[in-house]
């Protein structure tokens, strides 16, 4: 079973679901997924990580005691990974860092597309050499503006500006993407490889599922 923690307070279960879904369809795994408290409006800036961090690992240690095996943290900026991590006895995974990690594995020229000023750290570090730059939607600065018409085609038009400055795959570091699910249309319109941290998030666990010595704990 492999925990998500949403990283935005939201109410409708169907909301609440919806990465861990993604990742049921595409992957087969089972899923259960909870949300942090009091954060209306995410992770978007130094302060609302900060004060998210007690609340993922607060999730991560209840997640684990419901029977998960593994953990996801649904946000690109991997807020609370290490102390997650050394605060349960499951493996934790960012969905940032697992984007960052595929994108490596297509090619050595990679863009990000955030809705930050800064490229979350995992994912700048992962990168190294092949980063060629990063580039945020016009008018968005949480992850609820990619719920509009505006905000899709300023996250459009920011991708195609990193396609033009030589990037080959692009990393989507706001799982507000993989909601309103631009990969597929970045991929159909631009002719880049983009990597859905959610999806990114699943392959990841999907291929430790099943690796002969760990089928049976995932």
């Amino acid at each position: 079973m492999l925990g998500i923690i949403r990283v935005i307070t939201l109410e409708e279960e169907a909301s609440i679901h919806l990465h861990g879904k993604l990742i049921e369809r595409r992957f087969g795994l089972p899923v259960m997924s909870r949300c942090i408290q009091d954060q209306p409006l995410g992770v978007f800036n130094d302060a609302t990580e900060a004060e998210s961090v007690p609340k993922i690992i607060a999730l991560a240690r209840e997640l684990e005691r419901s029977g998960c095996t593994a953990i996801g943290i649904s946000c690109a900026a991997d807020p609370a990974l290490l102390e997650a991590r050394a605060a349960v006895g499951v493996p934790v995974l960012g969905a940032g860092s697992c984007a960052a990690h595929l994108a490596m594995a297509y090619s050595s020229r990679v863009g990000v597309l955030t809705i930050l000023t800064e490229v979350p750290p995992f994912i700048r570090s992962i990168l190294g050499a092949a980063y060629v730059g990063m580039d945020r939607p016009d008018g968005v600065t949480t992850t609820l503006d990619l719920n509009t018409p505006e905000g899709r085609a300023g996250a459009l038009a920011a991708a195609a500006r990193l396609v033009e400055r030589g990037a080959e795959a692009i990393v989507l570091a706001c799982t507000g993407f993989a909601t309103i699910g631009l990969a597929a249309e970045l991929e159909e319109k631009l002719g880049v490889r983009a990597l859905d941290p959610i999806l990114s998030l699943g392959a990841a666990v999907a291929a430790a599922a099943s690796s002969p010595d760990r089928s049976s704990r995932i």
